[in-house]
């Protein structure tokens, strides 16, 4: 009987406890259904106030949004706070104060709906007004000719509220001379002034209300309160739920919390995957476009020129753009080159099959699809009259470009029309070329293949040498230097003289080891030639390049006895533009006894100025004044102010170019103390025992 009891006991509580936990169960859902329900709806409100405020951002700083499809979204926004007033939860007497704090948005609500519907409206007509003068200064192209000054305030009137619009700054237009003026009597410049001055004062009179409106919009409380309103309700379901039984507390605060757990892992995710295609966009973006310019990169040009089946390429370089870097600062030249840029862009934006790119520095391309290459030529005409009349305008300068354009349809087409690029930037006579085979340009470039193969084989097989070309005293007739001149001997024992490699060997690496084996040679020739000074020539390349300097310094430290019978001659043709460097160089040497001399005087960009500058022991006058002076009487002057300015500072001239007796003569009566040339000698392999002249050239009778 006992055992019966306990058994019915068991079985009634096990069904009593089975019907309060279905119970429970059946309690607990449906709450926790309600409180999902409310949190659901109340996040779907808040989302739907987001999106539309994201919409009016989006539409007021980069583009305009669909007008339509933001009416619809006020609707939306209307249903979701409705919802959420129905909400079944808000009917229990314990959320009263819940549903009378989302009674009290409404009237907020409405305040938000009606600034976006104002703000829609506005934001419509403002719209076309912008494109309305933009396309209209575009059409007025009589202005350009006319009026220019009209033009450019025209745009810049323009640009002034596009800039109010997209920084939402009402500074920007908040002064007054937003309203265009002219004294021409012309009809058309009047009626276009007219026309401009009315929707630039609609434009004046609704920005304030316009950027007043949007700041209302996004600087509403809605959020806030939102948050303020979830944080109430959850306060009071907490407190629900501690009424219910200790495992329904736990299962419950077990489930808001994986609820919460899991929203906050959503939103972090959706942060993060925001962010990463965000950052997936901008290393696109950065792959493909210039970050200076906007313009596509030399990458995305690569990878279009594959695709075209018809590639035509105009290939633009401006002229001396260095020097604005120089003169002015780089922020001024990547401003020019950002003005250039939208001018380019500008100019192929209407062209079918056109796109532009940033192919390097100051360099910029047009790449078409199937144009005709006259079509094309005359394009490129076109841009460079335009630029070349373009005033760029910046920091209160005005700079005028000039560029250089190469046209070319020919493959392989970058490199093509690089070659008519390089090939043009050598003449100032033309700015605009196309490719043509027959201009022989990529002979050229292999002639100049074969000079550097010559140069490395030249430099490996020791066969850089010097010949050596005797310097004359005119006072004794006898030989006192020699002048060392650089020689490349190919393999089948042809000789090449300096102006077939020398110019090249300097654009490249190996121009260094040209010099440093003309130095050690001279060097030697000079210890078994005791009885002659000798002299060598030094460029701005060398005198730059510390390394062959210590070399330099360090041989003549070790060999006294050459030291102080070796002459050092600066060209004075390059352009010896860094005067501290040089006169370093010239103690570093005259330290050990070396004379310096200055070469190709007469020819250079600051001839005199440079004995003010320099300790220069002797000059040599250039020879396209010395074997003139017998027939040109300013030749002869020249030579004769050099002589005498030179003389007077104690500084000896060498005479070069000497071909004939008739100028010897002449030198010698002058009082010019040394001369070098074909009349008293060539360039020899060696230099000659005898210091005797007569016995070198049969025909000198001084």
């Amino acid at each position: 009987m006992r055992l019966k009891r306990l058994i019915s006991l068991v079985i009634g509580l096990g069904i009593i406890s089975s019907i309060a936990i279905i119970y429970f169960y059946i309690i607990q859902k449906d709450f926790t259904k309600q409180h999902r329900e409310f949190l659901l709806s109340l996040n779907t409100f808040k989302s739907a106030h987001i999106d539309l405020e994201h919409q009016i951002l989006q539409s007021s700083i980069y583009s305009y949004h669909n007008q339509d499809e933001m009416a619809k979204n006020i609707s939306s926004l209307e249903n979701e706070y409705n919802i959420l007033l129905e909400s079944k939860i808000l009917k229990d007497k314990t959320y009263t104060k819940v549903k009378k704090d989302l009674q009290g948005l409404q009237k907020g609500l409405k305040q938000h709906i009606r600034n976006t519907q104002n703000y829609l409206m506005l934001n419509a007509s403002i719209k076309n007004s912008l494109v309305f003068l933009s396309n209209f200064i575009e059409e007025a192209n009589f202005l350009q000719e006319e009026n220019r000054d009209l033009f450019k305030d025209s745009w810049r009137i323009l640009k002034n509220f596009n800039d109010a619009k997209l920084m939402q700054d009402i500074d920007y237009i908040n002064h007054n001379s937003f309203l265009l003026s002219s004294n021409l009597k012309d009809e058309k410049a009047q009626n276009f002034i007219s026309s401009f001055n009315l929707h630039s004062n609609f434009l004046i009179k609704n920005y304030p209300p316009y950027i007043q409106t949007t700041k209302n919009i996004l600087g509403d409380n809605i959020k806030e309160k939102l948050e303020e309103i979830k944080k109430e309700f959850s306060k009071l379901a907490l407190g629900d739920f501690k009424a219910l039984d200790i495992f329904a507390s736990i299962l419950f605060s077990v489930f808001i919390f994986s609820l919460l757990f899991i929203i906050i892992l959503f939103l972090k995710y959706l942060r993060e995957n925001k962010k990463l295609q965000k950052t997936t966009a901008s290393l696109e973006y950065s792959l493909t476009h210039d970050h200076l310019t906007g313009l596509r990169s030399r990458a995305a040009f690569e990878e279009k020129l594959q695709g075209t089946a018809k590639p035509h390429l105009l290939l633009a370089n401006v002229d001396s753009f260095k020097c604005i870097n120089d003169i002015y600062g780089n922020d001024v030249g990547n401003i020019v080159l950002q003005e250039l840029a939208s001018i380019i862009k500008t100019e192929f934006s209407d062209i079918k099959n056109a796109s532009v790119y940033r192919l390097g520095g100051d360099e910029f391309g047009v790449l078409f699809d199937d144009i005709k290459s006259q079509d094309a030529f005359d394009l490129a005409i076109e841009l460079e009259k335009k630029i070349s009349e373009y005033n760029f305008l910046i920091y209160e300068l005005s700079l005028h470009l000039r560029v250089s354009i190469a046209s070319n349809f020919i493959a392989p087409i970058l490199e093509n029309t690089d070659l008519a690029l390089k090939h043009l930037k050598q003449d100032y006579t033309t700015r605009v070329l196309e490719y043509k085979e027959d201009l022989n340009l990529k002979t050229n470039v292999e002639e100049n293949m074969t000079i550097i193969e010559h140069i490395k084989l030249a430099i490996k097989n020791n066969n850089i040498i010097p010949y050596f070309q005797p310097i004359v005293n005119l006072k004794t007739n006898k030989i006192e230097k020699y002048e060392a001149l650089v020689r490349l001997r190919l393999t089948d024992g042809m000789i090449l003289e300096p102006f077939k490699f020398l110019e090249i060997s300097k654009k490249s690496s190996y121009y260094h080891y040209i010099t440093k084996a003309m130095i050690e040679k001279t060097l030697e020739m000079a210890k078994e030639f005791p009885q002659y000074r000798f002299s060598i020539n030094i460029s701005m390349i060398d005198i730059l390049d510390a390394k062959l300097l210590k070399m330099l310094c360090d041989t003549l430290k070790a060999n006294p006895e050459v030291a102080n019978r070796l002459d050092i001659e600066l060209l004075e043709s390059e352009n010896l533009q860094n005067i501290e460097a040089v006169q370093d160089f010239i103690s570093s040497v005259q330290k050990y006894g070396s004379k310096v001399l200055l070469d190709d005087f007469g020819t250079g960009y600051s001839n005199f100025s440079y004995f003010s500058n320099l300790d220069i022991d002797l000059i040599k006058i250039d020879g396209s004044i010395v074997r003139e002076i017998e027939k040109d009487k300013r030749k002869l002057h020249m030579l004769k102010s050099i002589h005498s300015f030179s003389n007077g500072m104690n500084m000896k001239n060498v005479a070069e170019f000497v071909e004939n007796k008739e100028v010897a003569d002449l030198l010698h009566e002058v009082g010019v103390e040394y001369a070098q040339g074909y009349y008293f000698g060539k360039p020899l392999e060696r230099p000659l025992d005898s210091d005797e002249v007569l016995k070198l050239n049969p025909l000198i009778n001084l």
